[in-house]
């Protein structure tokens, strides 16, 4: 047993050290092997639509990071850089975004379709091993969803920024103040691929989502170039926004049956849910109702911090990560 045991262990290796020899060059991995203080590599898992593109850094136990919308695996560089000595930090492009693969209809961006991509990523990578996931936004969605899916392959869950996916149908189906903040989800949800460029789209988002950040140094301008790069295709954010379609119907028309997993048990790993306090994207409740769905969840909120909560204040957002991680003073030893 113990020799099978092995060989799958390095049949797994093999297929991700092959996958990171064929990788074309990603500009953000260049970049981050630049001011990184260790090196980053890339690979690939699977091909096609199934195709996952990810990025690594660090040694020690595994730590997956999941990105939302409008973003790519680059919005983890803080955390990868604060934690690689410690541990095997692995951010993942989601479907659609990055140089993962884009399927061509929303079918491919249902929740239950990511969290098994996802699960594949998780066995590729870190054979049986647990891990901690870490998700933003529609990764923290998901990465709530997958903990709820196969708890026995997490060891813990940080979310920042973001409801279960369940919850958020919850609120969207009876709480007044999460339907407004979520109106931008119908406007979205309204554009084609041809409305995305005539309405130059990718550039809007762009400045909403990393203008500011920029403008205010808490992103250099390099940085800024490759957010740009990763948001410019009209294609990329008809699949971001294909998340949204596939996932949250007509607000009025929202059932129970329409959650994933159905019938989700209380999550009972060790849970930490990060906010911003200027952040508009989700009603105040949010904290309270997630305390529905995690028995064992640790709360933050990061003060004069928005929606981008990894990158807006990495450091205090890195001290909360590092703690829950469970580490001397909330870093690696000798960081």
């Amino acid at each position: 047993m113990r020799i099978i045991e092995l060989a799958r262990g390095l049949a797994a290796l093999l297929i991700v050290g092959l996958s990171t020899a064929a990788a074309a060059s990603d500009p953000a991995v260049i970049h981050a092997n630049r001011i990184g203080s260790r090196p980053f590599t890339e690979g690939y898992i699977g091909k096609g639509d199934d195709r996952i593109h990810y990025v690594a850094t660090g040694e020690g136990p595994p730590v997956i990071l999941v990105h939302g919308f409008p973003s790519f695996w680059y919005v983890w560089f803080d955390q990868m850089e604060a934690f690689g000595a410690c541990r095997k930090m692995i951010a993942i492009d989601a479907p659609g975004a990055g140089l993962s693969g884009r399927p061509a209809r929303d079918a491919g961006y249902r929740v239950d379709r990511l969290a098994r991509l996802l699960d594949r990523a998780i066995t590729t990578l870190a054979p049986r091993q647990k891990v901690t996931l870490v998700g933003h936004d529609w990764g923290g969605a998901l990465a709530w969803s997958y903990a709820q899916w196969k708890p026995q392959r997490l060891e813990r869950l940080a979310v920042f920024s973001a409801p279960p996916y369940d919850l958020f149908l919850e609120m969207l189906a009876d709480d007044p103040a999460q339907r407004a903040a979520s109106a931008y989800i119908v406007r979205l949800n309204a554009l084609d691929r041809a409305a995305i460029e005539k309405l130059d789209v990718p550039s809007t988002l762009f400045e909403t989502a990393y203008g500011r950040a920029i403008s205010d140094g808490l992103l250099s301008a390099e940085e800024g170039e490759l957010f740009r790069g990763a948001l410019s295709s009209p294609a990329a954010i008809d699949a971001g926004i294909a998340w949204y379609r596939a996932n949250i119907p007509a607000f009025d028309a929202i059932t129970p049956g329409r959650a994933w997993p159905q019938r989700a048990a209380p999550i009972t790993m060790p849970v930490l849910l990060i906010e911003g306090s200027e952040d508009k994207t989700f009603a105040p409740s949010l904290a309270k109702r997630a305390r529905t769905k995690a028995e064992n969840l640790t709360a933050a909120m990061l003060p004069g911090v928005g929606h981008w909560t990894p990158f807006q204040d990495p450091q205090a957002a890195n001290a909360l990560l590092g703690a829950f991680l469970g580490l001397p003073d909330g870093r690696c030893p000798g960081s």
